[in-house]
């Protein structure tokens, strides 16, 4: 198959996963949702460092900064613009500044490859949103180091070249190639394929995935799974259907609360209809109720200003306005 064909055989397969009308899947931007996202907006921009990177223990990862960077284009917000274009810019930068020779977009803190897979994303999502000669560039190298170290499994793992996998880290190069192909960048038919088929393989009978088996399914991971088979067009598949019903069927822990609402919001989004209505009534309220009264969201299990962009990227898809988004 040639490079073009390729090319358009991902965004055709990307891009069957649903065709709804904002109007249809209920969005809803309430004032309460305006003013919380709002706020914590104004929290990051004020926590951010002067090189664009955020506090520690993980603010100077690529990938944290990636997400931060996320929170502000899901809001609508546009780069050398506005309220947080200087932010934004700051944040492209640093994670351009910090691309290694190979591609990886890491960065001194964190796992390499979650890094790299949020922070491609984020170049994805604002790519041709910004005049930036670096930016193509250094996407291209990113997905190609996604492409390249994708292992036999399938999937991928903490760092470069490992020949294990887990759901976690391999849902974050899935997103981001599925972000990549939609503004434009060549991914292989076949790495989206092979990601595909290594997701079923977790997959856990009667709805859910597991971590590195089939067994054992959490609220985190089975988001990460139905969001990952939703954006990859395998949104009608079995496994996708009773995930979606598996995750209102059984009780949420407290465990990883932003880092699950992030991907659960996403992923419910995708399946549309009742699983996005029962989103947003059951699990709306508890995430603006979480807010603090300094504007943030707290979360120790993910750091110190991370859990604010998990939960404003949360409350922001009934923006509809980050293509990742759409449906």
């Amino acid at each position: 198959m040639s490079r073009a064909r390729i090319w358009i055989a991902v965004i055709g397969l990307f891009c069957c996963a649903g065709a709804a009308s904002a109007q249809e899947m209920d969005l809803r931007v309430t004032d309460e949702i305006e003013k919380a996202v709002s706020r914590g907006l104004d929290y990051l921009a004020r926590t951010q460092n002067a090189d664009g990177s955020w506090p520690p223990p993980n603010g100077q990862g690529c990938g944290v900064v990636g997400l931060h960077l996320l929170a502000f284009l899901a809001h609508g917000e546009i780069p050398d613009e506005g309220k947080y274009g200087l932010v934004m810019r700051r944040a492209v930068e640093y994670i351009i500044s910090r691309q290694e020779p190979n591609g990886l977009l890491s960065g001194p803190a964190g796992s390499p490859m979650y890094n790299h897979g949020f922070a491609t994303l984020a170049l994805a999502e604002i790519y041709g949103m910004i005049d930036d000669p670096k930016l193509g560039p250094a996407l291209k190298k990113a997905v190609g180091l996604i492409v390249s170290c994708q292992n036999r499994q399938g999937g991928w793992r903490y760092n470069v070249g490992e020949e294990d996998s887990d759901t976690t880290v391999s849902g974050a190069q899935m997103v981001a190639l599925r972000a990549a192909a939609s503004g434009g960048i060549e991914v292989p038919l076949e790495t989206i394929q092979r990601g595909v088929q290594y997701y079923k393989s977790m997959y856990c009978p009667g709805g859910g995935f597991g971590y590195q088996t089939p067994n054992s399914p959490n609220d985190a991971r089975s988001g990460i799974g139905l969001l990952v088979l939703s954006l990859s067009g395998a949104y009608h598949s079995e496994e996708a259907k009773l995930t979606a019903d598996w995750l209102f069927s059984n009780p949420w822990g407290l465990s990883y609360f932003s880092y699950r609402n992030y991907y659960c919001a996403q992923a419910l989004l995708q399946a549309g209809g009742k699983y996005w209505k029962k989103w947003n009534e059951l699990q709306t309220p508890v995430i603006l109720n979480a807010q603090q009264p300094d504007e943030s969201w707290i979360d120790q299990q993910v750091g110190l200003t991370l859990p604010t962009a998990f939960n404003l990227l949360a409350l922001e898809v009934n923006y509809y306005y980050l293509p990742i988004y759409q449906r």
